[in-house]
Parts: C-alpha cells; sequence; structure tokens
C-alpha cells in the first residue's frame, strides 16, 4: 500500500511541475483560471514536500493534523478553480456573463447546500462518531466534507457544461479540456469516497480509506497526463464546439438567439447603469 500511495504522489508531483511550465508556456493574461490552476499545483508540490520533510526529518508531527490544514486550503482552492473556470467559458458572450454571474452564484450555493445536506448521514454511516481518538473522528468528518466539497464542484460543473453541451457556443480548447478533465475528477473523486463510506457502513475502514486515496489520485495522475498532453498554446486561439451536434440551419438559428439575448442584456446592463447615474 505504501508502495502504491508513494507511486502516485510522485507521479503527481512531477505532472504537476509539468502543468505549471505548460501553463507558463500558454503566456496567456486573461483567465485568471489559470492562475488559480496553477496556486492549486503548486500548493500540492509544497503539500507534499511538507509531509516528506517531515518524514525525512523525522519530526515529531502528526500527519493527520498536516493533512488536516493543507486539505482546508485546498477546499478554497477547488472552489475558486471551479468558479473561475465558469466564469470565463462564456467570455465570448458577456451580456450573458454578467448574468451567468448571478446564476453562478446561486448555482454554488444551492450545490454546496445540496452537498452539506449528506454529510450528516455519511457521517453517521461512517461509524466516525464511534471512534475513540478525537482525531480520528476528526479526520473521518473531514473526509466527508472533503466528498461534500467534490460533490459541490462536480454539480457546478454539471450545470454550467450542460449549457455548453446543448447550445453551440464556441470556446478555447484549451478551457474544454480543462473543463472535460475537471467533470471527471471531482466525479470520480465524489463516487470513490461514497464507495469508502457505504462498502463498510458503521465501521470505518483505513484499508479501505487508503486504497480510496490511491484510487483518487490514480485518476488525478490520469487528468494531468490528459491536460499536459492536450493542452497548448495553439488551443488558447483555436474555438471548439463540444456540445449538441444541430444541423447547421439549428445552429444558426440557436446562434442567433444566443447573440440576441447576449445584445439584450447588455442594452438592459447599460440602460440600468445610466439610471442609476441620473
Amino acid at each position: 500500500m505504501t508502495l502504491w500511495t508513494n507511486a502516485a504522489q510522485y507521479a503527481i508531483d512531477a505532472l504537476a511541475i509539468l502543468l505549471i511550465v505548460r501553463l507558463l508556456s500558454l503566456k496567456v493574461r486573461r483567465e485568471g483560471v489559470y492562475l488559480v490552476f496553477a496556486l492549486f499545483l503548486a500548493f500540492q508540490i509544497f503539500t507534499s514536500l511538507e509531509f516528506f520533510a517531515v518524514k525525512w526529518l523525522q519530526l515529531n508531527v502528526d500527519y493527520r493534523l498536516l493533512w488536516l490544514v493543507s486539505t482546508l486550503v485546498m477546499w478554497v482552492f477547488s472552489l475558486a478553480l471551479v468558479y473561475s473556470l465558469s466564469k470565463v467559458v462564456l467570455a465570448e458572450l458577456p451580456g450573458i456573463q454578467r448574468l451567468s454571474r448571478k446564476l453562478l452564484n446561486i448555482v454554488f450555493v444551492v450545490a454546496i447546500g445540496l452537498a452539506a445536506s449528506t454529510v450528516s448521514g455519511e457521517y453517521t454511516a461512517t461509524g466516525g462518531a464511534k471512534l475513540l481518538d478525537r482525531i480520528d473522528r476528526v479526520l473521518v468528518a473531514a473526509y466527508t466534507i472533503d466528498r461534500a466539497i467534490a460533490m459541490s464542484a462536480s454539480l457546478v460543473l454539471v450545470v454550467i457544461l450542460a449549457f455548453i453541451l446543448w447550445f453551440p457556443v464556441k470556446m478555447p480548447r484549451n478551457l474544454a479540456i480543462f473543463s472535460v478533465g475537471f467533470v471527471i475528477y471531482f466525479t470520480a473523486k465524489t463516487a470513490f469516497s461514497l464507495f469508502r463510506t457505504y462498502s463498510a457502513p458503521g465501521a470505518y475502514s483505513h484499508t479501505i480509506g487508503q486504497w480510496v486515496s490511491v484510487a483518487i489520485n490514480l485518476v488525478l495522475v490520469a487528468c494531468f497526463i490528459y491536460w499536459v498532453v492536450f493542452i497548448d498554446p495553439k488551443g488558447q486561439t483555436a474555438q471548439v464546439r463540444i456540445g449538441h451536434s444541430w444541423h447547421v440551419a439549428d445552429q444558426n438559428r440557436l446562434i442567433d438567439q444566443l447573440e440576441a439575448l447576449n445584445s439584450a442584456l447588455l442594452r438592459s446592463s447599460r440602460d440600468f447603469e445610466n439610471a442609476d447615474r441620473k
């Protein structure tokens, strides 16, 4: 188990470095999602170095506490990453994007609320409350919240991508690749975490927990490889449609409707701003 855990972590760290180099090669200025992603990767590497430093220096530090602190930061990065990615997906339609910011806030609150509503039942199913060690109880609760965060991120991305999949909206190829990878990662993380909980209900199993952690890390490795291979500078300008394969006439009609909606929203926004000035 230790061999698999270490191998997966080494692979994640090496691929994270490659991804940071790849992101720097894009030379992007507009999309904040790349900066957030680079920080996400950098913190991933920092966390690994922190754990290995404690091990090599044989410091008297509880690994569980280190994991709890680093996981809390990763929650913030994960939600910030999904939020910033969702904002830039509709960047070519600024009027809709202004409306989507309000809708995105609502989607985030609803998604987090739905995910949070499952935490109590899942924690009870793990039997975490029966553990004698207080840190172990907190750790199991953190595992449950971590699953809820992944579920929230997955729900938000699914809602945003549902729009993209249905309507013929263009986006940079790199953003499409990012979106697909994150949907796969957060969905897989949610599924594996639920398996960890309900595979042995009432008695949390450290062995199953370790295997699930390895499985989640392997999915992350696969996503990192996918991004390293397919994200490139040309993908910043190359436009793609990943949505519904409409007939040409229907596609043009939907595009016209989106552009009309976009123009109407922009006019409404300008009228509203002018009225405020008066």
